[in-house]
């Protein structure tokens, strides 16, 4: 939604310029012919669009619970390295042109793309190529998730993910609730997605979710998965790793 500009000094083709742009996008607000005419703003403003629409396009691409990760700095916009050095130095891009590209780059390829991200994400997490990672028994899976923590002031001894490891860890989740949803687990899979994995915790607390167990150490999580659901875990990593790396 486009937030109305208000400045000093009005500029009718600034604002033709906006509106013209916030058609592309199907913006669903009203832009208002108030007095603009600061570069600054009009920069920012294309920033912002820009940044919705590849945000758009990585979801619409990607997988369900995965969206592709897309690289635009390596896409040359009006004779620029990029969109981005496109509107820095003062250009307005066409943006419905700017989509088109981005689907002939991404859209035939962007799943396939999605799915090796996401065993990436699992392969990294998961320590998958260090010895012992991963443990089988006769019921149980049992890998282990880097997740180091720090201990927290309470009443009785209690942790929480460092601060350096959140956004690995959220990814990490996000991934697994990819591969749950994929093996046909929609339970596991929003449960994954929901787990409030900066939440504080007792040591070697348990966390029971359909098909696997989460037990909660200071440097890692142990993830004991249903056999089945593990094995098909290690089976989609090899899989999917073995898909090209780019768009």
């Amino acid at each position: 939604m486009l937030r109305r500009f208000a400045r000093r000094s009005a500029s009718l083709d600034a604002y033709d310029r906006v509106s013209a742009l916030a058609a592309q996008v199907h913006a669903d607000a009203a832009i208002v012919p108030l007095p603009v005419d600061q570069a600054g703003d009009f920069r920012r403003f294309l920033r912002r669009l820009v940044a919705g629409l590849i945000d758009r396009a990585s979801k619409e691409f990607g997988i369900e619970g995965a969206p592709v990760c897309i690289d635009e700095t390596r896409i040359p916009v009006n004779g620029h390295p990029n969109i981005w050095e496109a509107i820095r130095t003062g250009d307005t891009p066409d943006l419905d042109r700017y989509w088109r590209v981005l689907a002939e780059r991404y859209q035939a390829s962007a799943r396939t793309l999605a799915y090796r991200q996401v065993a990436e994400t699992l392969a990294a997490a998961l320590q998958l190529d260090q010895p012992n990672a991963v443990r089988r028994h006769a019921k149980v899976v049992l890998l282990r998730l880097k997740a180091p923590s720090v201990p927290v002031a309470a009443a009785r001894p209690s942790r929480r993910v460092a601060a350096a490891a959140h956004a690995d860890v959220r990814a990490a989740l996000l991934a697994l609730a990819a591969y749950a949803q994929d093996a046909g687990e929609p339970a596991l899979a929003g449960c994954l997605r929901q787990f409030d994995h900066g939440e504080v915790f007792a040591a070697q607390q348990r966390r029971t979710f359909p098909r696997l167990d989460v037990l909660q150490f200071n440097e890692y999580w142990e993830l004991r998965f249903a056999a089945p659901l593990g094995d098909g875990l290690l089976a989609f990593v090899a899989q999917h790793l073995q898909e090209p790396a780019a768009a």
